[in-house]
C-alpha cells in the first residue's frame, strides 16, 4: 500500500503545465501585442487614401513636366514670360493648330497658364488667332508661380510643380528645366 501512495505523490509532483498566473499574464501580453498591430493596420487604412491622392497628384505632375520641358526643347522663341505663363512659338502634332491630332509636327503657339490650383494648355496659330480649346495640364498645384529664368542663360526655362502642402513635410515639388532650340521638332 505504501507503494501505492508513494507512486501517486510521485505521479502528481511530475504533472506539468501552467498555473492560472501565467496564464493571465501570457492572455494580457498577447492582447498587448494584438491592439498595437491593430492599431498600426488600422492607421494604415485610413491614411491610404491621402497616399493614393498624392501619388495620383505625383504621377500627373510628372507627366506634365516632361511635355512641357519637351515642347520647351522644340521651342523656336517663348513670346512672353511670367512665372503663372508661358508663350511660346513650339512644334505640335496637329493639323491645324488646336485641331485634330496629326503624324508631323507644325510649329504653333501654345500657352500655358497656371491660376487657382491648375495649369492649362492652349494651343493656337503663330500669329495667335485660331485658338483652340484650353485643357487642363496639371491639378493641386500649391503655387501658382511654375516658370522661371536665369539671367545666365536667357533662353532656359525652369518648371516646378509644387503639389499638396502638408504642415510637416511642405509641398512635394518636381522640378525640370530646357532650354530653346529653333529647328525641326525631335
Amino acid at each position: 500500500m505504501r507503494r501505492i501512495g508513494d507512486r501517486a505523490r510521485t505521479l502528481r509532483r511530475s504533472e506539468g503545465g501552467w498555473t492560472l498566473i501565467e496564464m493571465l499574464v501570457a492572455a494580457t501580453i498577447g492582447m498587448v501585442v494584438l491592439g498595437g498591430a491593430v492599431t498600426i493596420f488600422m492607421g494604415a487604412v485610413k491614411s491610404e487614401p491621402r497616399t493614393n491622392a498624392k501619388v495620383s497628384a505625383i504621377q500627373e505632375g510628372r507627366a506634365a513636366l516632361e511635355r512641357i520641358t519637351r515642347e520647351i526643347r522644340q521651342g523656336a522663341e517663348a513670346e512672353s514670360a511670367s512665372p503663372s505663363e508661358l508663350v511660346l512659338i513650339t512644334y505640335v502634332k496637329q493639323t491645324p493648330c488646336g485641331g485634330a491630332a496629326s503624324d508631323t509636327a507644325i510649329p504653333c503657339e501654345v500657352t500655358y497658364s497656371c491660376g487657382a490650383g491648375a495649369c492649362t494648355r492652349t494651343v493656337a496659330a503663330p500669329d495667335g488667332s485660331s485658338t483652340g480649346p484650353a485643357t487642363v495640364v496639371v491639378r493641386d498645384l500649391v503655387d501658382t508661380d511654375v516658370f522661371g529664368w536665369s539671367n545666365a542663360e536667357p533662353d532656359r526655362v525652369d518648371v516646378q510643380l509644387a503639389f499638396e502642402k502638408s504642415q510637416a513635410t511642405g509641398p512635394t515639388v518636381l522640378a525640370d528645366g530646357a532650354t530653346l532650340r529653333s529647328g525641326e521638332p525631335s
